[in-house]
């Protein structure tokens, strides 16, 4: 009888134990992965810097047109060959709202490594102000007079060569331009189970369009690079904050003032993420 109790009490020993071991072992197996793909939105406020580097060749041409009207005639009695500078042209901030879609290569042995697709708008709205114009002129007349005395030189009605520089300003009103931006990232992040610091690079497609005095629309190549933290709330949930910075050139965007320069602006944005 004592025999028989001791061999069940080791059994019921030897089953605890087993369960136990079981119990730990599958408390201690890694959990699901986070997902490789993520949606998120987002939202915060872009801050662009003035277009640099401006210039407005249309307008320049009908200046000089006018002002050497022997280059304008049918047939013409001249070439001429302008540059037509402006101040830099300032931009509003405006509201930015946006998404993104992003695969991380965490199967493929690299969670460290991702690529997204993303689209954001926002409004940056050319300002009315007064900018400073600089332009260069040279006329070639085709038979230039030679007989002429240069003091007695008229350019365009007598026909003489001539380099002539013009200072001005011009007034701008205000111009409602939108810009809409789809760009292709690739993000490098610290795969880390709660804080997620990450930076990305890409580029895109900028489409700009503007209403109003300056009236145009065109599609430009752009650069989109950012930094950010994302905070995970739950495996599928994540918070996060992002500074964007862009850059993109136009060039002779409107019929009007043939307006060209290079485009930068930051953004700060904060938004939800969701893994899957």
């Amino acid at each position: 009888m004592t025999s028989l109790f001791s061999q069940l009490r080791l059994r019921t020993t030897t089953t605890g134990i087993g369960l136990a071991i079981i119990t730990l072992f599958l408390i201690h197996l890694p959990g699901p992965a986070l997902a490789e793909w993520y949606l998120a939105g987002y939202g915060g406020y872009s801050s662009p810097g003035s277009l640099s580097d401006v210039t407005m060749n249309n307008l320049g041409e009908r200046n000089a047109f006018q002002q050497f009207p022997g280059a304008a005639q049918i047939p013409p009695q001249g070439t001429l060959t302008q540059s037509f500078n402006s101040s830099d042209v300032a931009l509003k901030s405006s509201p930015l709202f946006g998404g993104k879609v992003g695969y991380f290569f965490q199967e493929e042995g690299f969670s460290w490594l991702g690529v997204e697709v993303e689209a954001f708008s926002s409004q940056p709205k050319i300002k009315s102000q007064t900018v400073s114009t600089t332009q260069s002129v040279t006329y070639l007349p085709f038979n230039p007079n030679v007989t002429t005395p240069p003091a007695n030189c008229i350019p365009g009605i007598v026909d003489c060569q001539a380099q002539v520089r013009n200072n001005g300003a011009l007034q701008l009103s205000e111009s409602s331009m939108r810009l809409i931006v789809v760009a292709f990232n690739v993000v490098a992040r610290y795969p880390g189970k709660v804080f997620q610091p990450y930076v990305g690079v890409g580029a895109g497609a900028f489409y700009f369009s503007s209403s109003g005095q300056i009236d145009g629309r065109q599609v430009v190549p752009g650069v989109n690079v950012l930094t950010g933290l994302k905070l995970l709330a739950t495996e599928e949930w994540g918070l996060f904050v992002e500074g964007k910075y862009n850059y993109a050139s136009i060039t002779n965007f409107d019929q009007t003032f043939g307006l060209s320069g290079n485009y930068s602006s930051f953004a700060a944005v904060a938004g939800l993420a969701y893994h899957f």
